[in-house]
Formats: structure tokens, sequence, C-alpha cells
């Protein structure tokens, strides 16, 4: 089976977010499965440099020339193969090679021609099957808004493959004026209300879910969730109605690159049953960030984007509850400057038990995981989410708001259950600050009892987080889908 992703990015040569990672791992554990794999996306300014640092060769460009409208795209095809997995790099200058971030100059802004940049991904995705493959793909796989337009295209161009369209989160749907569908050369006739039109306007995302064979989210409590109002973004009717499939699939991570027993970032190696370098990377964090901490009190962590989605405001709202705990807070993360701004407040009024630091550092990041006792997740919607996987891998339990995928990776038997070793963390609803209190206190009691600790910490260790599962689903969802 022929399987060709297309997104925005893929970790670790152009990344912004979690989306680059699941592009990252899902194709690598396809061909692990003996699936022909592989993943379209820009090459952006600095991704050739990553490359050649990395070790993998970039080839010569391969002609690619389309329309966009009545604009002759002068783009070409350089092709690298990571592991398994064919990377088609859409070389085109004019679009991807300008500084910034990935969709704008700045962290918050967006380019305003980015309909003509991600149409343009997805116009060379649909003319670069015969270059990976020999042949069309059998299954178009798109991720997000951004690789949707080639599922639209893949359908005016009456591609052979089977669609699969993914929502990684619906809050973003690329939405644009419809005088996109002139720039880009789309039919008129797919300016309805059951595909791309929206609102007067157009969405990407949208179309491609009503021209797909299926749509997946990344979760399965996700994919019920946005048939609601709630959270549907005023698509919940268009997703029941006229989206043919909605099925939900949880990330997983990549467990080799994401293994405490080989991580060169900590300062001690670990593993489930041999925890004494767990120890030395909690002492170590503790030391880094100026923080005392005595053996029986937990060092709480966060990890997240400092927004309202990401419930950090509930975080700072129980600061004073956790430093009465005895318990010491670390808080990695960037942001909305009013998050920013208070937190450094906390900081500084209880720089006993508070650390705080204001940007993103991977490595920091993976010494955070190791180092830390308790990982607090209190998004008020989080379609999967992966810090939980990533905690829960490194020995350090999980608090989350019983929310998305959170819900589904995330076991909270109850107190006593969770003592004997059969959980994997603590869930908390609503999304309020007394009932985040009431989690981190049911988790810093069960800390105390060091035995019990221990058997959760082991279960949550146990966890299968590998993307292999997922990659069955996946193949699994494929197959009831091709004639």
């Amino acid at each position: 089976m022929r399987v060709l992703h297309v997104s925005s990015e893929v970790a670790p040569f152009a990344q912004s977010g979690g989306l680059a990672d699941v592009v990252a791992g899902l194709p690598a554990a396809q061909a692990g499965l003996g699936m022909e794999t592989a993943v379209v996306v820009p090459l952006y300014r600095g991704v050739a440099e990553k490359l050649e640092a990395a070790g993998i060769a970039l080839g010569e460009a391969v002609a690619l020339p389309f329309e966009l409208g009545t604009w002759a795209v002068p783009a070409a095809l350089r092709i690298a193969i990571v592991g398994r997995v064919q990377y088609g790099f859409v070389d085109c200058p004019p679009l991807f090679d300008r500084p910034g971030g990935l969709y704008g100059p700045g962290g918050a802004s967006e380019w305003p021609d980015n309909h003509i940049r991600f149409g343009a991904l997805g116009k060379a995705a649909v003319a670069a099957g015969p270059e990976l493959f020999g042949a069309s793909p059998d299954v178009l796989h798109v991720h997000d808004w951004q690789g949707a337009p080639a599922a639209i295209f893949a359908h005016v161009a009456k591609l052979p493959s089977t669609i699969v369209a993914t929502i990684h989160n619906l809050a973003y749907r690329g939405i644009f004026p419809k005088t996109a569908m002139t720039d880009l050369g789309i039919p008129w006739s797919l300016f309805t209300p059951q595909l791309i039109e929206f609102y007067d306007q157009v969405s990407f995302l949208k179309g491609a879910l009503g021209l797909a064979d299926a749509a997946t989210t990344v979760s399965p409590t996700y994919a019920q969730e946005i048939l609601t109002p709630e959270r549907g973004e005023v698509l919940d009717g268009f997703l029941r109605h006229d989206v043919k499939r909605l099925v939900g699939i949880v990330n997983g991570i990549d467990t080799v690159a994401w293994d405490p027993a080989t991580d060169t970032a900590l300062p001690a190696r670990f593993a489930k049953g041999r925890l004494a370098g767990k120890a030395v990377c909690r002492s170590a964090l503790a030391a880094e960030l100026g923080l005392p901490l005595p053996d029986d009190e937990p060092l709480i962590s966060v990890i997240a984007r400092m927004t309202g989605q990401k419930g950090l405001d509930l975080v700072a709202d129980v600061v004073p509850q956790i430093a009465a705990l005895g318990a010491r807070l670390v808080v990695l993360g960037a942001g909305e400057a009013p998050f920013e701004s208070r937190f450094r407040w906390l900081a500084d009024t209880f720089r006993e038990h508070v650390s705080v630091t204001i940007g993103f550092d991977t490595a920091f990041a993976r010494r955070i995981y190791a180092g830390s006792d308790l990982f607090v997740m209190p998004s008020r919607f989080e379609p999967c989410g992966l810090g939980q996987l990533y905690a829960m891998r490194y020995g350090t339990i999980p608090v989350v708001h019983a929310v998305g995928g959170l819900r589904d990776t995330v076991l909270d038997p109850g107190d006593a259950e969770l003592a004997r070793g059969r959980g994997t963390g603590f869930r908390f609803e609503p999304a309020s600050a007394p009932a985040l209190a009431g989690a981190i206190e049911r988790a810093v009691r069960l800390f105390r009892d060091r035995p019990a600790f221990d058997r959760l910490r082991d279960a949550a260790m146990a966890r299968d987080s590998s993307w292999t599962a997922s990659a069955h689903e996946y193949e699994q969802l494929y197959r009831s889908l091709r004639p």
C-alpha cells in the first residue's frame, strides 16, 4: 500500500507544534508495518541545513511545474530518505524561503498569501506521487488545513486515491476570502455548504473533510466532542451530516527518541524497575532551578503554551494551594503577555516554591519530564496531547483535565486502584481551579505513600504509547476504504 502524507511541518526539520511530531512518527511506524510511505512538506528556509547536519542527503531538484489560477508556479521536488520514509520537499523559494516562522514573520502573525503557499503545497503533492512512488498513491492522507488543499486538488484531478483527512485541531480551519477560489483555480462548483463554502468564505479544512473518504481526529473522545456545539467550531452539523465517516485514533510518540534509558539530555538515565537515575534527575533539576526540595515533597511541572486554552490561568490560580501543600512547581512556556507577566510575578512571590522559565528549550523540557514527580496538563480542550505521553514515558505522573485525548490516554480508576498500580494518573473535571486543586491534593497524598506511588509510576511507564498500535488502526481504516 502506497501512502502519501501531506503536511506543513515535520519534526525535526520544520516544527511549530505537535503536528510535526505526528507526521514524523506515523509514516515511520506505517513503514515498519510494510507500507510504502512518503511525506510531502515545504522546503522552508534552513531545512536543507538541518538535513545536512543530520547527515541526510537532499536529492537534486526535479522540476514539478503546475499552475495556481493563472500563475505558473516555479516549484521543484527534492527527495530525501529518512529511515524507511521518503520525504518530498517542495522547493519554491518565492513561497517558502522566507525569514520568520513557518506561517508568518512572527509567532502570532500570518503571511497574507498563506492560501497561495499551502495551495501550492497541495498542488505539488498531487503532482509528486509519480516521482515518489512511480504511480499515484493508494492513500492520500492530508493533515490539518495546510495539507487540506491536496485533497481538493486530488478530487479535481480525479486522482485514483483514497482520501483521508486528519483534524489535529478543529479551531484552525484555514478560512480565507472566497477570492481564494480564483487565486488557486478551484472550480466554483465546490463552493457549496457541503464542501468548501464557510459563511461566504472558504475553509480549506472543511473542503477536504467534505471530499474525504474518511475524516479522522487524534483521539476517540475528541471525535465525539467536535460533534457538539461546544467543541464543533460551528462545524458540528456539517460533521454530523456531510462527512462520510469520522474516526478517532489516538496519537503515539516516538519511543526511541523519547526514552529515559538512552536520552543524552538527562544527567542520568533510568528505566522502569531501574529508577536510581530518576532520583538523580530530580535532584539535578531542583538544583538547576534553585528550588529547595525535601525528599517527601513532590516536584510538579507544567510545559505548555501560556494560553487560556491550555488552562494556564487555572495553574496560576492554584499556586497558593501548591505552596501550602509543600510542593514545588516548575513552569516552562511562552505565549500571551498577561500570562507571562502573571507567572513572573508568581515566581517572584513564591520563590521558594515556584520556578518559571519563559520560552522553550527541548533539552530543558526533557530534563523537566525526567526530574518531575507530577505533570499538570489542565487544557480546556485537547484533541490528543503529547505532554502526558512523554511524562508517563519518563515516570512522571500526569494530572489532567478529563477532556479529549487526555481522557483517552490517562486512566484514573480512583485513589484505591491507583495505589494498587491499576491506573496511570489523575483526572479532574470540570476545568476549574477547585477541581484542579483537588486533583493535585490527591496526587500529593499518594506521592507521600511511597510504595503506592512507585506502583503507580511503574504502571505509567509500562503504558504502550508507541505509534505501532495507532499505525495498525490507520492501516485497518485504509483497507476498509479501498475498493
